[in-house]
């Protein structure tokens, strides 16, 4: 008996192959309909057919979904039948009234990493390799729905390789991956001396030229997801005090980025929930108990019993520390002290010239600046000192109806955040509001927030110090959309947050 089914995916279901997954099951279920984006990166799904086909589709939509997707809400309804002849994918739509979770950016899967480590693939040493499974999302996106058209990857036009597995049903990690490349479309990448000059070395010998400069003690800034990095030795004293030197942080700890978890157990110690975290797909850094006679320079932490360790993320970052025999290196925000984190090359031949010898330059645009997590245990249970690549922006469901509102932190490591619904929506990280950059990057984060999830704000919440800057952000925000402001003080915003994370009930008396 032939039926049909209207569903809607609400979760993250952009950016993570849902749709070609969502075609090729249909398909062989010999099922009719499409699949289509709805403007909140929502995903609409029509299939007709067989009613035991039908039920084996809505059963196998759960178990054999993409590694990074994930569903907050499943609605079915019944329909009526169309006649529709095929299953197709439909070029996305965009309906300002519906909202969903942008993904986050994600670590290069296994496959990719595979295919970089393989002399006879075309992805062989490829810098870039990512698929349906992982690589930018957040940092490089420019408005929804996440389609290739939207984010900063646009400008390369796919090559005939590229093109043909972008259209293959059967290229399950390609097939309609958004931000696909290879060696010969995708971005290109350069070094540059700390002055300015871009170096005549071609792009196959990067790895090894920037390696060898990193093991002669150089100081080198790299381009990665949602900003730059500065990489050097870790296991050398005068090295990581030239780096303090240089950065003007005298104790401060820097993170590590190591090769593996075996390098990671050498010079720290793990728990079965650490080891999950450090090759999770958001792969945060974690504040872990460190081992003596590591080999780590006592300088990368100088009176701390702990080190911030991750492991790297993309495939250059990968082939680079193959090429390091300690295994882990430095890699610390790109910035100099109280600075955002740089983005752009301007911002590094500017603020970061006395500090680094070198860059490693790729040229694609980074929309978001998205900063490392940062998480530490607490009883044995992760908790967030930084929550920013790999987790933002993923919304925070509460169990109350929020309503519309803007929120604009305090004053230090500040995250700001936007509300709907039952939801709460924090930006990324943006850092200390005594900075220009960081209150600037503080409005333009809530605005697109604002404008992307079609907010109109009711008031918006700001700390009731009244010399904090977020106050600036705050009035701006305010007479934009003629909304009243909503003074709070410090600790009971606190006590809030966790009566929310606890999921207290609104009216709830607790001690």
């Amino acid at each position: 008996m032939e039926k049909a089914l209207r569903i809607r995916i609400i979760g993250v279901v952009q950016g993570v192959g849902y749709r070609p997954f969502i075609y090729r099951l249909a398909t062989k279920l010999s099922l009719r309909g499409y699949v289509i984006n709805r403007g909140g990166a929502e995903v609409e799904i029509f299939v007709e057919g067989d009613e035991s086909r039908l039920r084996e589709f809505r059963e196998r939509l759960f178990r054999e979904k993409p590694p990074p997707a994930y569903y907050e809400e499943v609605l079915v309804e019944e329909s009526r039948s169309v006649g529709y002849r095929d299953f197709k994918i439909l070029k996305s739509s965009y309906d300002k009234d519906l909202r969903s979770i942008i993904p986050p950016d994600i670590a290069i899967c296994e496959d990719c990493v595979r295919e970089i480590r393989d002399k006879n693939s075309r992805f062989h040493n490829y810098f870039w390799n990512s698929c349906a499974w992982c690589g930018p999302r957040f940092s490089m996106i420019i408005r929804t729905p996440y389609d290739r058209e939207n984010t900063s990857m646009r400008k390369y036009v796919l090559c005939e390789y590229c093109s043909r597995d972008y259209n293959d049903p059967e290229n399950i990690r390609r097939f309609h991956a958004q931000g696909i490349s290879c060696p010969i479309c995708g971005p290109r990448t350069y070094i540059y001396a700390s002055s300015g000059e871009r170096l005549d070395i071609k792009e196959r010998d990067i790895i090894d030229f920037i390696s060898k400069k990193i093991l002669e003690g150089s100081i080198v800034a790299i381009k990665g997801v949602g900003g730059y990095h500065i990489a050097c030795l870790a296991s050398r004293d005068d090295i990581v005090l030239e780096l303090r030197r240089r950065k003007k942080r005298p104790y401060k700890p820097f993170a590590l980025m190591v090769k593996d978890l075996e390098t990671a157990e050498r010079i720290t110690y793990l728990t079965d929930e650490a080891r999950k975290l450090l090759v999770s797909p958001e792969r945060p850094i974690l504040i872990l108990p460190k081992r003596e006679n590591s080999g780590v320079s006592e300088y990368v932490a100088p009176g701390l019993s702990t080190l911030g360790v991750m492991l790297p993320y993309t495939g250059f970052q990968i082939l680079l520390l193959d090429r390091i025999p300690d295994g882990y290196l430095i890699m610390t925000s790109g910035n100099i002290h109280g600075r955002p984190m740089c983005t752009d090359l301007g911002c590094v031949l500017n603020e970061l010239r006395g500090l680094v010898d070198y860059v490693v330059e790729h040229d694609r645009d980074i929309i978001h600046r998205v900063d490392d997590s940062v998480i530490r245990f607490t009883d044995n249970q992760p908790v967030f000192l930084r929550r920013s690549r790999g987790y933002a922006p993923r919304w925070i469901r509460v169990s109350f109806h929020v309503g519309e509102f803007v929120a604009v932190g305090a004053e230090l490591q500040v995250a700001g955040a936007v509300s709907f619904e039952n939801k709460i929506l924090p930006t990324q990280f943006i850092g200390d509001l005594d900075d220009p950059g960081n209150i600037e990057d503080l409005e333009k984060e809530l605005m697109w927030f604002i404008n992307t999830y079609n907010i109109k704000p009711r008031a918006v919440a700001v700390d009731k110090h009244p010399y904090y800057h977020s106050r600036e952000v705050a009035k701006k925000l305010a007479e934009r959309f003629n909304a009243p402001i909503y003074e709070v003080q410090h600790h009971h915003a606190h006590i809030n947050a966790l009566m929310v994370e606890e999921r207290y009930e609104l009216g709830e008396e607790s001690l």
